[in-house]
Formats: structure tokens, sequence, C-alpha cells
């Protein structure tokens, strides 16, 4: 999906969103303080987007006005969203309200966290968590928005697939997780995944990650069973758990495996973050994301520990297979652990 906002007049918000059906018109969805108030099929002709072959017929350009929206002049409270995806497209804050930097959050944890997200929604005029549920392509759109000074993202994406866009315009950060617990969460969330369905992975990652939830069905928290389960763990699912932290800051895609350079790729990326935090010291990271985006000390929430994440990590910790199949993961882990503790 493509979509970018032509112009803010005031009294009139102009723009288009092309669809990934490459011959339908999308419709969108206009809030007002949460509550809808319109439906707009997009039905303006864009013959550029028809040239570019981006679009069958170029019906997708919109404008909302007073006709639509009848206070539009001095509404701040308006969104807009597509119909079909839920995606945002735009939304009006009052400018003083609002913290003027682009922020990316890499999402490097398998159970998001959200709640961080969340939490910060209200500081900024467009907000996108979980950028990676919609695909590529609209990703690299949301990082490409014009005209746009209040952006939050984030997203478990490959980092060196979209650092050009990053450099020099967002703020980026990052919370690590110790690689045994990260590992831990990630087999326990693919065993339970069946609660939580679509809405916690989308349905990209479910595919993706079909063979590791099956494999995960076998996993108990206890020594021998642990040992055997890893002892003919299938190749396709070593390729979904092994070193995910390398992939994602040195891979071009997630399912690709890690670069020759791979470690020494991912300490450069992380170079270039404005926070670098580690989930055991998570007090520190959250300091320092509040400092950076202007937020009154203690605002953002505790993040959650779960006991039965502890308690698979130690296990894992004692099967040498785990030690292989984090090896790059384990070394960027304490090399970064090591420069923030020197640091501080």
């Amino acid at each position: 999906m493509l979509f970018n906002i032509e112009a803010d007049r005031g009294d009139q918000i102009v723009g288009y969103v092309v669809p990934d059906d490459y011959t339908a018109s999308p419709t969108l969805r206009i809030t007002q303080s949460g509550i809808e108030i319109a439906e707009l099929p997009c039905r303006e002709a864009r013959p550029s987007l028809v040239a570019a072959g981006r679009h069958a017929t170029g019906l997708c350009g919109f404008t909302v006005d007073s006709s639509i929206v009848p206070d539009l002049v001095s509404n701040q409270s308006l969104e807009i969203r597509d119909a079909e995806s839920g995606i945002m497209i735009y939304r009006r804050r009052n400018s003083s309200e609002v913290t003027h930097r682009r922020v990316f959050r890499l999402e490097t944890h398998l159970f998001p966290l959200w709640r961080l997200d969340e939490k910060v929604e209200h500081r900024f005029q467009f907000f996108h968590k979980g950028v990676e549920r919609h695909g590529r392509e609209t990703a690299l759109q949301v990082f490409m928005l014009e005209n746009v000074n209040s952006l939050y993202v984030s997203g478990r994406l490959t980092f060196s697939s979209y650092s050009n866009y990053l450099q020099d315009k967002f703020n980026s950060i990052i919370l690590m997780h110790d690689p045994y617990l990260e590992l831990a969460e990630r087999l326990l969330t693919l065993k339970h995944v069946s609660r939580f369905g679509e809405e916690l992975l989308g349905p990209r990652d479910m595919l993706t990650y079909q063979r590791a939830i099956e494999f995960a069905q076998q996993i108990e928290p206890d020594g021998s069973g642990l040992r055997r389960a890893f002892d003919s763990m299938p190749r396709d699912v070593i390729g979904a758990l092994a070193n995910p932290l390398t992939r994602q800051l040195a891979s071009e895609a997630l399912d690709e495996p890690p670069p020759k350079n791979g470690v020494a790729k991912a300490l450069a990326a992380l170079a270039s973050f404005s926070v670098v935090g580690l989930r055991e010291s998570q007090d520190r990271f959250l300091e320092e994301v509040e400092a950076l985006l202007d937020i009154e000390p203690g605002v953002l929430p505790t993040l959650p520990h779960f006991a039965a994440v502890g308690e698979l990590a130690r296990e894992l910790r004692r099967l040498p297979e785990v030690d292989l199949l984090l090896e790059q993961d384990l070394e960027i882990y304490q090399t970064a652990k090591a420069a923030i503790e020197e640091a501080f």
C-alpha cells in the first residue's frame, strides 16, 4: 500500500491511497475523538499512478472538506484510516502538544512491547506500531512520508533494509533481550500462540513460524525433554530461531542467515542508534527514552517479567546446542552490554 497527504489547507485535506489490489479503489474511515463520522470512497483520478504502473485506473485520490466534516477547519482530533487494513493515513494534532521528532523503535522481541509504544502515542501526530505487519512496501511508505516532523514507528524489521531512510532523519531506539531469555520467550509465545491468534503475530508471521510453532509444542522446562527436542531440531526450525538479533541488524530479510560479517555489521548498526538499552536494565532504558521524547520521568510502563520465561531460560543455558544456535547474538549482546556499562 502507498499513501500520502498532498496538502492540508485547513478547510481541505487532499491525498491518495493506493491499495495492494491493483484494480480496487480504497475506502477511508474518518473518525473524530475515536468516533466514526464518515466513510469516504477514494474516487479522484491520479493519472500519475497509472503512468507509474502502480494502479489500473488511478482512482485513488480523495478530498476531505466541510461537506464531509463540517467543523474541519477547527478539528484537531481528526483521523483518517484505510477501512480495510486499519492503517493510519493521516491525523491532526495540535502542533504545540506533540513531540517534533521522528522516532523508530526496532522491535527485537517476538512478543511485542506494544504497551511501551501505546504510552507515547498521544505525543505524536503520526503513529504506526508493528509496522512490519503491513508488508515491506507499506513500511517503506511510512518512513518516506513527506512534510512530517512528528512520527513514531515501531516494527520487527531488518534494520539494514531501512537504514538509508532512517539515517539523519530518525532517532532510532532499541531494547535488547538477553538471548537465552528471548529464545525462551519466543518458544513459549509460539507454544501458546493459539491463545493470541493472528492479533499477536499476524498472518505473515504465522506462516513464517509454522514449523517453529509445531516444534514449540513439545517444549517443557525440564532438562531431558529439552535436550531431546534440541538434539532433533529440524533445519527449518533452526533457521527460524537462530540468531534473531543478528539477522535483524545485519541481514536484508528476517528469513535470511546473517552475512559472514554479521556481528561486525550488527555492532556498527547499533552505533547509529540514539538509545540502546538492555531489558535487564530497563529502568535506565526507560529514563533515556523519556529524556529523548521529553516525557515526564516515570511515565513509561515497567516491562513485564514472566516467571515461566526465566525458568525455561535457565534450562536452555545448560544446552550446548543453544549456545551454537545463539552464538552471534550472544557475542553482540555481551559486547553491547560491556559498552553500556562502561558508558555509565
